[in-house]
């Protein structure tokens, strides 16, 4: 079995997302599609599974021309598409979910017959959920094995994986991993779309790299690392930002009250919360599933107080100076969840859109301002496209750029679930150069991320969590950053 590109070209405006893209892949190799956030992977594999029409060129299955630009014929010819964000059935039971979402089953198909047929599949695969369970409350990882299910039962040949290990823990990713070497050997088709070197060093046999939509090369693998990237990016100087920790000259202090907060924290861990520095940057830890990121939400939600603390000069005596705690306006409040296109943008509306909307008490007036302050916006955190474009319509690392792009650079608490997903090296350095300017403004950030080389490199103090429990909190300084590890698996030292 093979799928063969042939001369692929897509615009948006002037935007050139495919520029004559050729590549032929065949079964019993996983292929990679590699390069750095916009150079036209997304695009790509879109247009093979019908959701773009190419402006030009063909794809060919076993030699049989495919109807570009329609779904329903790229189903017909066994493709299949795991996006990033998977949406679909958030109210429904997994098991609800394949009823209605999978041709496999129709109406005489029995209940008792549907569960038999999921859990030989669960069982295969070594999925271990209740299928009673809401989609809602399953997490990326938990939703994207269920739609990888879903489409072998949909009879899918070719598998296209959009940067699927982001929300996975390392069990599932191993699963899957597992699950892919042997669809592949089986005659499957997979093509996985990833900037993570080391997964594809590790599960591919071959590599398309793309730049500025452009076809660069294909590679075996395995491949030199650093020859990889330098392909990725063409020379380009890759230096990786340093959070510069420096003593700030502010009275303020910002308070995280946990006393009231029942969520995974226990009075008994003696931890001794004392106020953070304002703009200091917080960095919360843990595995993928752990509660980090429902920290981050809860601070946002108001289910943790946070509050400042402001030295004011008293009115009886003017060279004595008062300490008070006030709460910090939920309006000075700002977070950017992890899942993209679910809770924190508008898929099917514009840049000049969302910058419209994110324009703190409307001051930007008229079309002609908001589109110089989306092009102002664009060029600061590299975003790939224009103020037209639709969100859906950019890569999952610039539809990330987007939404830290849209945060004012007021003073007051940034909250940033998993910033860095979904994105390259380059663009990583990129955002965190943005995050550091404005912590320096007396901006305070708060972070969640399970990448422990991230929380070391930019925090100033860190929060670990081992499930939903908080495991340490500690100062940067205070702590060694081989221990971390320890502390986001239970265990509060390497003894």
């Amino acid at each position: 079995m093979k799928i063969k590109i042939k001369n692929i070209s897509k615009k948006f405006d002037s935007v050139i997302a495919n520029d004559q893209i050729n590549i032929e892949i065949t079964s019993k190799k996983i292929h990679a599609l590699l390069g750095e956030n916009g150079a036209g992977k997304s695009t790509l594999v879109k247009i093979i599974s019908g959701h773009y029409s190419p402006d030009s060129g063909e794809i060919f299955i076993n030699d049989n021309k495919l109807d570009t630009g329609s779904t329903s014929s790229s189903i017909k010819n066994g493709i299949g598409i795991l996006s990033q964000d998977p949406l679909d059935f958030q109210n429904l039971s997994i098991k609800e979910s394949f009823i209605v979402g999978s041709k496999k089953f129709g109406e005489n198909f029995r209940d008792k017959n549907i569960q038999n047929e999921l859990f030989k599949a669960f069982k295969k695969y070594e999925i271990e959920l209740s299928l009673d369970q809401k989609i809602r409350s399953l997490s990326i990882g938990e939703r994207q094995q269920i739609e990888l299910i879903r489409l072998l039962f949909e009879d899918s040949k070719i598998i296209i994986l959009d940067e699927p290990t982001n929300g996975f823990s390392l069990k599932q990713r191993d699963l899957v991993f597992k699950m892919l070497k042997t669809l592949s050997s089986e005659g499957y088709i997979i093509i996985l779309v990833s900037h993570k070197l080391d997964e594809v060093l590790e599960l591919c046999q071959e590599a398309t790299i793309l730049k500025g939509g452009k076809k660069i090369k294909t590679i075996p693998i395995p491949y030199d690392k650093n020859k990889i990237i330098d392909l990725m990016f063409q020379g380009e100087q890759r230096k990786v930002t340093q959070k510069k920790v420096t003593k700030k000259n502010t009275s303020g202090m910002i308070n995280l009250n946990l006393k009231k907060w029942r969520n995974g924290y226990t009075d008994n861990k003696g931890f001794s919360i004392k106020p953070f520095n304002e703009g200091s940057i917080i960095g919360v830890v843990g595995l993928q599933g752990s509660g980090a990121d429902i920290f981050i939400r809860d601070i946002f939600d108001r289910k943790i107080d946070v509050q400042r603390f402001i030295k004011t000069t008293s009115p009886i005596r003017n060279n004595m100076l008062k300490e008070n705690l006030a709460p910090i306006p939920k309006d000075d409040n700002y977070y950017t969840p992890s899942d993209r296109l679910e809770r924190g943008l508008f898929g099917e509306l514009t840049i000049n859109e969302h910058v419209a909307l994110a324009s703190k008490g409307n001051k930007l007036i008229g079309w002609k301002s908001i589109n110089e302050s989306s092009k102002s916006l664009i060029k600061e955190f590299e975003i790939k496209g224009m103020p037209n474009l639709f969100a859906n319509q950019l890569s999952g690392g610039n539809q990330q750029k987007l939404q830290l792009a849209l945060i004012p650079k007021t003073p007051g608490l940034v909250l940033l679930e998993q910033p860095t997903r979904g994105l390259d090296v380059k663009s990583t350095s990129s955002v965190w150069e943005k995050i550091i300017e404005r912590s320096k403004s007396d901006i305070s950030v708060i972070f969640s991320t399970t990448d422990i080389d991230e929380v070391w490199e930019y925090s100033d103090y860190i929060i670990c969590f081992s499930g939903e429990n908080i495991t340490k909190i500690s100062p940067k300084g205070s702590m060694k950053k081989d221990d971390i590890k320890f502390f986001i698996s239970g265990l509060e030292s390497r003894k």
